[in-house]
This record gives C-alpha cells, structure tokens and sequence, in this order.
C-alpha cells in the first residue's frame, strides 16, 4: 500500500445502508416469507436449477460467455464453459494472458509539497480504463488514498491532493518516459480516484510508432469465486511494475479500513487473496488468469488478525464508481466527486446459503436481501415498498450517448444493489421486483436527484 491501513475482519453478518457504506442496527423486519431470488426467477419462468441459473449470471467476461453461447447455438461447442475457456487456453497455466495486463497498467508518482516548503513524493499503481491513441488521451483508476496525503507541520494541516502527478508505464518507468497526469476526481469513501492524461506523445499511435499499451478488460467481478488464480499488477516499494500469484481467498468481505484522511474509518467491499501485496500496490490491479481485472488493490493485512493477505475492490464496484466521477465531472466542471444515489432503505442478509454449480466447477453465495428500515421523506417512503419485503431483481432503464439502456440484476448479494445504484443517473428509472407473500410485486423509481455527494478535494 501506499501507506498503512488497518485491515480488521468485521463481523459476518454486516447491515449496510444500501446508499452508503456505514452500518447500521440490526432491525427485526418480521416479514420476510422465506423467498430467495431464485424463487422469485421461477415465477418469472425460469425452469433450470439453482444451480445452474446462479452460474448463469455471471461470467469471466462478457466477450468469452458470448462466444461459448454462440458456440452451444450453432452447434460447434457442446461442452461446458468451463471446458470452452480450456479450450482457448485460458486456465492460466503459465500466465500468457497476464502478460497483456501490464500493458494495461501503470505505476503512479505523486509529488507533494508540505507547509514549509518541503517535497515529498508517494507511489502506487493505476490502470487504464480508457484509451484514445489518436489523441493521445487516456482515464487512469487508481486508489484515492494514493494520489491524496494527509500531513501535518505543527499545528497547520496541509492534507491536499497531489501537487503533480506522473504515471509510466510498463517498460518505461525512467525519467524520461514520465507521462503528467491530472487528478480528475475522486471519492475518499470509495478509495477511488480517475485520472486523466491528454496528448501524451508516449500514448499516440502512428505509422512510425507502434504504442504497445491497451485498456483494461475487465471482469464480471460477481462471478468471482475462492480458489481462482489471480495476479496483483503493481508498483511494489515504488520500485516499478511488478507481478504476484496467489488465489482468491474470499470472495468479498467488509473490512474496516482508515481512509486516506487518516481519521475516518470506512467499512469496504473487498476481494481476499493470498497474492503478495506491498507497499505501493495500492491503486494497481487485481487480474484473473485470463488477464482480466477483477479487482483494484487497495489494503492488506499488517496488524493483529488474519495476516498474509491482500485485498482488493472489486472491479464492478471500482469502475461504476470511477465512471459515476468521470460522468459526475463531465455534468458539473467544478465537481470532483461522485454522486451516489439515495434510494433511502436500509436491508440485511437474512439468509445466504452456497450452491454448487458441477458444469462450471464453481460454488456461488445466494444471499437474500430483505428491507428492514424505510427512512423518511425519501423515494422508497412514498413508495409501495415495505419492510420485509425481499429483493430479487433490480432493473435500470435509461438513456446513455443518446441511445436506450436497461440492465438487470438478479439481488443475489446485498452488494449487487449497491453497486447498481452507483450506475444511476438523473432521469433513470429502477425498478425493483420484490417478494411479499409469496408473490413477485413490482416498484418503480424514478430518479430525479435525490443523492449523495461522495465529496473530496
């Protein structure tokens, strides 16, 4: 990491806000009637296992799970998908595919200047989430806490976001091949930072200079499970890119850490691996053997408890929340956070269970998600939603560059919701299925911008 942060195991059982990430008491609903999702995907026609309809959700990528259905249609595939990523020589056997992630990473300089006038400078990592090598232009994600210093000279504070900051990438981390990037926006309750570089002579591709460098293709971090390899791309002790190996140890946990401000202490979403992590890791990423992110490594373990692991943000949490700031920015030039929409319920686990899926070789978590507190004045207070309602699915509608977007979720984790909410914008509509008695209800919202602001410097 950048710097210390504290990596406690919380409670199994943790109640969140599903607009926010602190806790909250545990709340006896009282009504829930015992459905899971998949019960409720069953009304709505579904007639596999639960087995196979939670495999069926989500997917190493989005391109390889097209291709193995067009494969099983058109009658050239008939195996599993797990035998179909096999077959295409993505099992990780020798970290081929790895090799294509540095070239989606980069290691992070930031230059701050304290009080007195002194400089100092802290290192991380970063990925590249978007790429314009016409221009020359690109988005970086990397940690809040590694572009952002909290110091102190005496009784005055300086803590402030980076003074100048230079990214390299993999091959070229000399002097000479430093790129300056600008701090778009971040959110310190997220540990999430974007930034952006522009007409970068080292990003522009012509006929007289191939750029050997790509955007990060990134996961289905949902369909992550415990015992997949996995690679942390960083820049250890800020002495460049380097590769580690491990598993993944947990597939999400909460763990308390201390935000960069040193003060504030934040519950997170995180991914457990055994792969080792250093100082300067944090902001790099967490890729699976197919050489997909599937995480943004930001804490490990140093103190009292579990020890030798690293953790990472999962990647569908990281990138809706670095896409909510880069969209946030775009709406408002003097923004520099995220805004976070407030759906005003609180829900918990009330029951979770681990199934087993033979034809992927893969064991799933289905949670179900059950409203235990409806907080006034809000969206879901003048809706028709109760408590003790359980959450099955959640539709987004909207409109994005002009076109029509909808997107679906089965709630098979508390989390899923959460990080769906990240992705709503002014004008979307969601649409919530829950189960009540036994039978699906629909409730629909429409956002007009009641949110938080997720504020940093």
């Amino acid at each position: 990491m950048k710097k210390k942060m504290t990596a406690a195991v919380l409670a199994a059982i943790l109640f969140l806000a599903l607009f926010a990430l602190s806790g909250c008491s545990l709340f006896s609903a009282g009504l829930w009637d015992g459905s899971s999702p998949y019960d409720v995907a069953v009304t709505r026609g579904e007639d596999g296992s639960p087995e196979s309809w939670l495999s069926s959700l989500g997917a190493p990528s989005t391109a390889y799970r097209r291709a193995y259905e067009e494969a099983k249609e058109d009658g050239s595939f008939t195996g599993t998908y797990y035998e179909f990523l096999r077959g295409l020589g993505l099992d990780g056997a020798n970290g081929a595919y790895v090799q294509t992630a540095l070239l989606s990473s980069v290691s992070v300089q930031a230059r701050f200047v304290k009080a007195n006038g002194s400089e100092f400078y802290t290192a991380g990592g970063g990925v590249i989430y978007s790429l314009d090598k016409t221009e020359g232009d690109a988005l970086i994600v990397t940690n809040y806490h590694v572009v952002y210093e909290q110091e102190s000279n005496g009784r005055e504070s300086v803590a402030h976001i980076s003074d100048g900051i230079t990214v390299y990438l993999y091959g070229g981390e000399i002097a000479s091949a430093a790129i300056p990037a600008t701090y778009l926006g971040g959110a310190m309750e997220y540990d999430i930072a974007v930034l952006s570089v522009q007409d970068s002579p080292l990003l522009k591709e012509s006929e007289e200079n191939s750029v050997w460098v790509t955007p990060i293709v990134a996961a289905d971090s949902d369909s992550v499970t415990v015992g997949e390899e996995v690679y942390a791309i960083g820049n250890a002790d800020g002495e460049g890119m380097s590769v580690t190996k491990g598993v993944v140890s947990v597939s999400t946990e909460y763990i308390d850490v201390y935000a960069a401000d040193e003060k504030t202490m934040l519950s997170m979403l995180e991914i457990r691996t055994d792969a080792a992590v250093n100082h300067g890791n944090s902001g790099g990423g967490l890729f699976n053997a197919s050489g997909e992110l599937i995480g943004i490594v930001n804490a490990r373990s140093e103190e009292e408890g579990v020890v030798g692991f690293g953790y990472a943000i999962p990647a569908n949490r990281a990138l809706a929340v670095a896409q909510n700031i880069i969209d946030t920015c775009a709406a408002d030039g003097r923004a520099r956070g995220a805004m976070v929409a407030r759906l005003g319920i609180r829900a918990q686990v009330q029951d979770s269970r681990a199934v087993y899926d033979p034809e992927s070789g893969k064991v799933y978590i289905e949670e179900s998600v059950v409203v235990n507190q409806i907080d006034p004045d809000t969206a879901a207070s003048a809706s028709d939603l109760r408590t003790g309602d359980m959450i099955a699915f959640a539709k987004l509608t909207s409109t994005r560059g002009g076109k029509p977007y909808e997107r679906e979720i089965a709630v098979t984790r508390l989390h899923k919701l959460t990080d769906l909410l990240l992705e709503v914008r002014r004008g979307d509509k969601l649409v919530l299925t829950v189960s009540r008695e036994n039978k699906p209800v629909t409730i629909e919202f429409s956002y007009s911008g009641s949110a938080y602001f997720v504020s940093a410097q």
